[in-house]
């Protein structure tokens, strides 16, 4: 330790006789540990972050395979179901508590616009759900309400809930977006709630909103 000064004034003065090294060697440090960096944030949001749901260790998936929605795939794997069997799931199978059905390609941008504030579509990330989506998940709603078991009666007015960051991003955060009707394909829906803060869906991702339409 009494020799670390002398070492340090060694080390810059060899820095300063080897510019090329110098910078080499800076910015093969530097390379190192953005990559690192890079890759324990990713391996982070894919593999050791959980859903921010009330319980996601009581989270199953029906299918198989390592990836959502998949079908016909060269190993055979699948994922995809229709409505009526998730109806069978949903009433035959009590050893879950609740069972949820989402949209099987949950990445498809939506033609949106505020019925009587905006002349335009937009297009946002949107997800077709059923009405238990937000209850699987034990997600309760910023403000308004999360879809219920009785949006999906046949007859019920479809409504949508959006993300916080849509929200936030989009709308400004504006309170009078619940309750406003919202043109969705052509189709008009009642935006009746706001998803909390950090909420994007079942895979981690930081975008969207949910509708819910009747069969």
């Amino acid at each position: 330790m009494r020799n670390l000064p002398g070492n340090i004034r060694y080390a810059l003065r060899q820095f300063r006789l080897s510019p090329v090294f110098t910078i080499s060697a800076m910015l093969t440090l530097a390379m190192g540990i953005g990559g690192t960096t890079a890759i324990f944030t990713l391996i982070d949001a894919i593999m050791l972050r959980s859903l921010p749901v009330a319980d996601p260790g009581s989270l199953y998936r029906v299918g198989d395979g390592d990836s959502c929605c998949v079908q016909g795939s060269p190993q055979n794997r699948w994922g995809m179901f229709s409505f009526s069997l998730y109806e069978r799931l949903k009433a035959q199978v009590p050893e879950f508590e609740e069972v949820a059905a989402f949209q099987a390609s949950p990445f498809a941008r939506l033609s949106v616009r505020r019925q009587g504030v905006e002349s335009a579509p937009r297009p946002l990330r949107s997800e077709y759900v059923t009405g238990s989506y937000f209850s699987t998940f034990g997600v309760g709603a910023f403000g308004g309400r999360m879809f219920t078991s009785s949006d999906d009666r046949p007859g019920a007015p479809p409504v949508a809930v959006l993300s916080y960051r849509v929200w936030q991003s989009t709308y400004g955060g504006d309170p009078s977006a619940i309750g406003s009707a919202y043109i969705v394909e052509g189709h008009p829906f009642m935006v009746i709630g706001i998803a909390p803060p950090g909420f994007f869906g079942e895979t981690l991702r930081t975008f969207g909103s949910r509708c819910s339409k009747n069969r």
